[in-house]
């Protein structure tokens, strides 16, 4: 679900240094979360958007069965991530989690909503069962009932039109919704008082309705439509109990894209082996500075371009040591090894850049050469911006430190991108 906001630019970007800090956060307690649950991963995909169906529900239209199939799916996904996390809770430190559980804190998960249209339908089979209703199973008993009487009914008067000659096997069919029986158009007398329905392609054969199987066939109609209507009253019931609890449902679907949203976040660190910046306020930046005359407001060593970084891992597969990308998430620094295969990948590389600008700075000019990096080196410190403002991790060797910048203006003036493997 959270891929979906990625796409229209939707990702939540805190308005403000403390909603910042609560994204980041969030991404440490899910690094935590994906640590502990390294046997038995949280699938989130499951989880499906049903905002449509409920936008449906609450609009009077009637949800087929599986719209309210996909609706159960995704209450029972959300319970079973919600006790997954409560779980691991339970199991651990408590605090590293809470960040996470606190964002589905408040959440009605509908269990009786879900239990009741499991009781109703059976999903796997995308039926109504009988059950739903004391009238729905009368009317299948009833209709079942009559069957066996018209079935047994057809099969002696096929089998008496092949004794007969009038048809090369027993045929037995459905034509314009009432049971029938085959017979060659040149022994259509062997039904005196029947009802041709239909007649083949070719002509040769009737489809004809035996005269003592109308009455049967009036009521398999009349059951069949009575049985229509009941399935719809139940479909109708269960829809419009999705329709009241519509808020409820949608509440729980943003919670569960903010727990998705926490997961990519923390899945990417790993990923890029991010650490988590620190965001400097006003505040600490005034005791910094008091404390030493080369204080720094912004602190980053060893970081790389984060788009840049992504395209090489995306497209190699060669071993580098953790320790070259810098420490660890969650501060593991073994330093396991991971595929390498030629120094022509390693040159590739993206390079590793320090930024430190001391505390009270207002302009920073950059100069050089060109196609020496001023703008790539711009372009990563602008990143590293935004990125820790959206609580995402950053691919640095030491623990950064920035401030919490309200906004991040760029005017690039020349038309380097990375398709000429230039800046981006």
């Amino acid at each position: 679900m959270a891929f979906s906001l990625t796409k229209t630019g939707a990702v939540p970007v805190g308005q403000s240094r403390e909603e910042s800090q609560k994204l980041l956060d969030k991404t440490t307690s899910a690094l935590h979360a994906l640590e502990a649950l390294k046997s038995e991963p949280l699938d989130l995909s499951v989880i499906e958007d049903v905002s449509e169906i409920l936008h449906s529900a609450a609009s009077g239209q009637v949800l087929t069965v599986r719209e309210l199939c996909r609706v159960r799916r995704m209450l029972g996904a959300a319970r079973a991530v919600s006790e997954k996390l409560a779980a691991i809770a339970e199991g651990g430190s408590l605090e590293r989690y809470t960040p996470l559980l606190e964002i589905l804190q408040g959440c009605n998960f509908q269990l009786e909503l879900e239990r009741k249209i499991g009781f109703c339908i059976d999903c796997s089979l995308s039926t109504i069962l009988g059950r739903a209703s004391e009238e729905l199973e009368l009317i299948r008993e009833e209709r079942k009932r009559n069957m066996e009487n018209l079935d047994f009914l057809l099969k002696e008067v096929s089998v008496s039109i092949f004794q007969a000659g009038g048809i090369d096997k027993p045929l037995i069919t459905k034509r314009r919704s009432r049971m029938c029986v085959g017979v060659k158009a040149t022994h259509k007398y062997l039904l005196p008082g029947g009802v041709v329905l239909n007649v083949s392609s070719s002509g040769a054969t009737y489809f004809m309705e035996p005269k003592e199987a109308v009455e049967l066939n009036n009521i398999e109609v009349k059951l069949s439509n009575s049985e229509k209507a009941e399935e719809m009253a139940i479909l109708s019931l269960l829809t419009s109990e999705i329709a009241e609890s519509e808020a409820e449902i949608k509440y729980l679907l943003d919670r569960l894209i903010e727990v998705d949203l926490a997961f990519a976040r923390a899945a990417y660190a790993q990923w890029v082996n991010g650490v988590c910046p620190i965001l400097s306020s006003k505040e600490s930046e005034m005791l910094i500075s008091n404390g030493a005359d080369n204080a720094l407001s912004i602190d980053i060593e060893g970081m790389q371009h984060p788009l840049l970084l992504g395209s090489f891992l995306s497209n190699s597969t060669d071993f580098i040591t953790s320790n070259s990308m810098g420490p660890s998430v969650l501060g593991n620094t073994s330093g396991e090894m991971t595929p390498i295969k030629s120094s022509k990948v390693v040159s590739n590389f993206p390079i590793p850049i320090d930024i430190k600008v001391q505390c009270g700075t207002r302009v920073v000019i950059i100069s050089g050469p060109n196609t020496g990096g001023k703008t790539a080196s711009m372009k990563t410190l602008g990143l590293a911006s935004i990125m820790s403002k959206a609580g995402m991790y950053l691919p640095a060797k030491k623990q950064p430190r920035l401030p919490w910048f309200d906004l991040v203006l760029a005017d690039i003036g020349d038309s380097q991108s990375l398709q000429q493997s230039f800046n981006i």
